[in-house]
């Protein structure tokens, strides 16, 4: 993944140091569409911290490593069978997380921040703050996007015109801003878009 962001910034060296965390459940594709959405949503959300959310969101997942690979698919997903290995992920993301950011020497207040986010990122049904916002959103709109569709509704085994139309109805549900649920509809539109052509 090539973050977009000033050469040699931290977000690179955060994610440098998260990528071989990421070779697991299509992280690496995942994190590459989410951490573009987190600086699409920063820019209309100037009160927002891009030290604590861009951190958080490329980190989020780095704990679905320690998770076996036969254990994943029934911890994600539309049928989330395995509250026990999706609440697994979290708790070993904010192990490796604070590893990665201390080594870093990133500041120390924004680190607690950063991992009270990741650890709760998808069991915990609200957010804690407006970076958590943004992060929990930006986590869920690649899901819309043509690719997060292609990948999730194959490895879901569900036809990709009706795993399409569920996700237009959790878009509501889902996510917390208002610019995040115009994202998820344009990014909907456009797989759609993709299917009749």
């Amino acid at each position: 993944m090539e973050i977009k962001t000033q050469p040699d910034s931290v977000y690179d060296e955060i994610y440098r140091k998260a990528e071989p965390y990421l070779d697991t459940r299509r992280n690496d594709v995942h994190v590459s569409l989410s951490y573009d959405f987190a600086r699409r949503l920063l820019a209309h959300y100037p009160n927002a911290d891009e030290e604590i959310v861009l951190p958080a969101i490329v980190l989020h997942d780095v704990g679905w490593k320690m998770v076996p690979e036969e254990k994943q698919l029934g911890a994600f997903g539309p049928k989330v069978k395995d509250k026990k290995t999706q609440r697994m992920h979290e708790t070993e993301g904010v192990k490796i997380a604070e590893k990665i950011l201390t080594r870093l020497n990133y500041d120390k207040e924004k680190i607690l921040e950063i991992l009270s986010i990741i650890d709760g990122h998808d069991t915990r049904p609200e957010a804690l703050s407006l970076n958590d916002q943004l992060v929990k959103d930006a986590d869920k709109l690649w899901r819309f996007t043509p690719t997060g569709v292609d990948i999730d509704h194959t490895r879901f085994g569900i036809p990709r015109d009706s795993y399409m139309k569920w996700l237009d109805t959790v878009i509501d549900d889902w996510l917390f801003t208002p610019q995040a649920k115009e994202m998820a509809h344009a990014a909907l539109t456009e797989a759609k878009c993709t299917l009749e052509s």
